[in-house]
Parts: structure tokens; sequence; C-alpha cells
């Protein structure tokens, strides 16, 4: 994904009174960058991963987010992230139901898990600081889908660090430790 910066930073408090938008963008040290639409692959892969985990999130449970969601890292500099999918787990994340969530402020729901479908021209170390930022927030779980190799990479975020679950390829079913009952296989993903 080619991503362009714009010349002026921005802080946490202009930021809020920005208009909402649905341009794929994050800011990162008060740059917005702002990136064009995914292509058509992208999208059908997190529309397919948004119908296959909704069984896994039910509603009383918590909440899966497709993308442009903010999620702020932090707020000098000011930083934000936009998951392509974001799933908020009720009584696990702290949220205590849909409510509290949709009443948080702009920014401030930290998912517990991310998934991100990677773009053709994305570089492997902007992946990692993506993949950092939201272990420093909390998130506790990580999914990099590569439509190219046509693998999932399930990964375990926490204060010790960053470590690989699974690596998921054609044929495999793809498992989270934060949803015990997901079963994902990859053949219906990327078929």
């Amino acid at each position: 994904m080619a991503v362009q910066a714009l010349p002026r930073k921005i802080t946490y408090e202009e930021w809020l009174q920005m208009p909402e938008t649905n341009q794929p963008c994050e800011i990162i040290d008060g740059e917005i960058r702002m990136s064009p639409a995914p292509n058509v692959m992208h999208q059908r892969l997190v529309r397919r991963l948004l119908l296959l985990l909704e069984k896994f999130v039910p509603e009383d449970k918590g909440e899966l987010l497709p993308s442009p969601v903010d999620v702020i890292v932090s707020r000098s500099p000011f930083k934000t992230r936009q998951p392509d999918i974001m799933v908020v787990l009720f009584r696990e994340s702290g949220w205590q139901n849909l409510q509290a969530v949709l009443e948080a402020p702009s920014g401030e729901v930290v998912p517990d898990l991310v998934v991100e479908v990677l773009s053709p021209s994305e570089r492997r170390q902007s992946v990692e600081e993506k993949i950092e930022d939201y272990r420093r927030i909390g998130v506790r779980e990580f999914w990099l889908v590569s439509p190219e190799a046509e693998t999932v990479e399930v990964l375990r975020l926490g204060e010790a660090g960053i470590e690989r679950i699974g690596l998921y390829g054609r044929g495999d079913i793809v498992r989270s430790e934060l949803l015990p009952e997901c079963q994902i296989d990859t053949n219906r993903l990327f078929a």
C-alpha cells in the first residue's frame, strides 16, 4: 500500500476536531498517512474473514468491526492505527458490553484481536512496527493474512514479547487462543 504523508503534523486535540472519514489513514508521529483504497482481493479477504469469524464472536460476547476504526497507540507523539478487522471481547478486555464500547471516546477501544491483510506493496518493517504498536497497547492476538502466500500467521502478543501460535496455509484450520471454538478452513478463506 503506497502511503502518502501530509505535510503538517497534528495533535491528539486537533484529531478530535477532524471530521469522520472512510479514507484509509493512520497517524504516525503526528503525520497523517493516507493510502489508496485497498484492492479487490484485499477487501474480498476482509469480507470473508468477517463472515467466517462472525459465528465465533456472538453479539453478547464481543464485537467484530471492519476498518476504518481508529485505535490510538499514543497521544504524544500522536499515533493511530486502523486494523483491517478488530475484535473486542466483552469481559475479557474490560469492556462490559456493547453499550460500553459504543459510548467509548473515539479511538479509545483497544481490541483483543487484530487482523491485518497484507497489501502488495507493504514492507515487512511496517508490519513489524504495527505488530509492536498493537502489543504495546494491550492487543493480545494478531493475525497476519498474506493473499500472495495464502497464509494466516497467528501471533500471541504480550508483555514478554511476540510469539507465533501458528502459521496456516492451504488445507489448514486456523485456530485462535482468544476464540477457542474458532476453526477457519483456509481453503474457504482463499477460495
